[in-house]
């Protein structure tokens, strides 16, 4: 996965999408690496709550 993917997976993981959504979104990458990234933007936003005050409607 090149930069601009892996950032793309951490944006949608940071406003909220659950590791099934991202794996839904992103099929043709690797699980292991959006799983790391999505562990990654969890770990971050639980030591800062405010970090999850972002909302973000994808409907």
């Amino acid at each position: 996965m090149n930069e601009q993917d892996c950032r793309a997976v951490e944006n949608m993981a940071f406003t909220g999408m659950e590791l099934e959504g991202l794996y839904a979104c992103f099929p043709k990458f690797p699980r292991e690496e959006i799983e790391r990234i999505y562990m990654e933007s969890k770990i971050r936003t639980d030591e800062d709550p405010a970090d999850t005050l972002i909302c973000v409607n994808c409907s």
